[in-house]
């Protein structure tokens, strides 16, 4: 059966969140199973978390020269261009290939790359507004 801590006048804090317990045994850790996990898998692989950080950074570096240039009305741009700009072709959401075409995506912008240029930027959630 639960009891509320502050009766007791006992005041904890969750390890991960830092949220204030308020609920549970006197010597909870945790304010829920999701920060257990969080913090355990977190000293059991420490270098993931920074590592996720890292590339989901990089994808949102790359989508915002893209977008960029699509505002700009770019279709197509050279790849020595684009890494000049801070552009990581490495770096995708998605990947497929059509007849002789490989055609990426960084989120809803879309492109034709060939080894020395993309082309056909265009952007799929305002293609569907039209």
């Amino acid at each position: 059966m639960a009891y509320t801590l502050k009766y007791f006048k006992i005041q904890t804090r969750c390890l991960q969140c830092g949220k204030e317990i308020l609920y549970g045994r006197a010597d909870r850790k945790f304010c829920c199973a999701d920060c257990k996990n969080r913090y355990h898998n977190k000293r059991r692989y420490p270098v993931r978390e920074e590592l996720e950080n890292a590339v989901l950074r990089k994808i949102d570096l790359n989508h915002a020269i893209l977008e960029r240039l699509y505002k700009m009305g770019v279709e197509t741009i050279d790849l020595l261009t684009l890494a000049h700009l801070g552009f990581d072709a490495r770096f995708i959401t998605s990947y497929r290939r059509v007849g002789r075409h490989d055609i990426f995506a960084v989120f809803d912008l879309q492109y034709e790359m060939t080894p020395s240029r993309i082309k056909r930027l265009e952007c799929l959630s305002r293609k569907e507004e039209d």
